[in-house]
């Protein structure tokens, strides 16, 4: 069954009419609804989906409780290991519901971080979202790199200048191109491969001397990346703010998962955090002076 992540920014409180008959239709098409519990547009949706008697609703939080909860829906708590009341405490459920929609219905202001930051995780997760932008009155949609430029086409310079202070905006964007640019290469490959049920599987290829040292350049970033935030003591919620990226990313970092890594997406996350890369080329061994 679908599950429909919706979500908004805390500053707004009252839901255009064509939000509304988006989350009606929803409502009507029988999906299941996630949705978070803060003041402003999760409690405005949420007074929504009771409106149209939505029943396969799940509300989540952090913590013991949901701060809302209009309907008494079933509830879904998050633990979150990082300290209560702050922001990284609080996006554990939204990476949570990320995680277990199949796309996202936002509501943003144009400048909320929070919102924004869902947007940019269900790309991560190769999902789509529909994005309400209240500024114009419109949906934009985002499944891909073009789109989420689109939509940060409305921020002002103000609150793209807060966005990269709060959340690394530049460097989620540059990490996500090139997380875009690894996927199709990939389905290039197999599109390009043609039907090969009946043969016998090949012998792995031996790696070209290109990508054997595109692997060794990104596992020796990922071992300074690793060996920061181990003399910094960042507990892994820390780490993603100070590198501009997710949680499960620095799981992945620490975890030495080299493929799932580009070179551009490393080098970003070192300038996140304020660290420079030097890169030293040398001539090979033999070659004549």
């Amino acid at each position: 069954m679908t599950t429909v992540f919706i979500a908004g920014s805390i500053s707004i409180s009252r839901l255009h009419e064509k939000v509304a008959d988006r989350i009606n239709k929803i409502v009507s098409s029988d999906f299941d609804v996630v949705v978070g519990d803060a003041d402003g547009a999760d409690t405005s949706i949420q007074e929504c989906l009771q409106q149209y008697q939505a029943r396969k609703v799940t509300v989540y939080c952090t913590g013991d409780s949901p701060r809302n909860n209009v309907a008494e829906w079933p509830v879904h708590r998050v633990v979150s290991k990082a300290k209560a009341g702050t922001r990284a405490y609080f996006t554990a459920k939204d990476l949570e519901m990320a995680r277990n929609s199949d796309y996202g219905l936002m509501v943003w202001d144009c400048k909320s971080t929070g919102t924004l930051s869902n947007v940019i995780e269900l790309l991560r997760e190769k999902k789509k979202s529909v994005v309400f932008v209240n500024k114009n009155k419109d949906f934009v949609t985002v499944s891909d790199k073009g789109g989420l430029e689109r939509l940060l086409a409305f921020m002002s310079d103000h609150a793209r200048a807060k966005a990269e202070e709060k959340i690394g905006l530049t460097a989620k964007i540059a990490s996500i191109a090139n997380e875009q640019f690894l996927l199709d290469i990939g389905a290039n490959s197999e599109s390009s491969a043609g039907p090969v049920k009946d043969l016998e599987p090949a012998a792995p290829a031996e790696p070209s001397p290109q990508q054997s040292e595109s692997a060794k350049l990104r596992a020796v970033l990922m071992t300074a990346l690793k060996e920061h935030i181990s003399r910094t003591h960042l507990s892994q919620s820390q780490a993603a703010k100070v590198f501009g990226v997710t949680q499960p990313r620095i799981s992945d970092l620490t975890r030495g998962k080299v493929d799932l890594f580009g070179l551009d997406a490393l080098v970003n996350m070192a300038a996140a955090a304020g660290l420079q890369v030097e890169m030293q080329v040398r001539e090979p061994h033999g070659a004549a002076g």
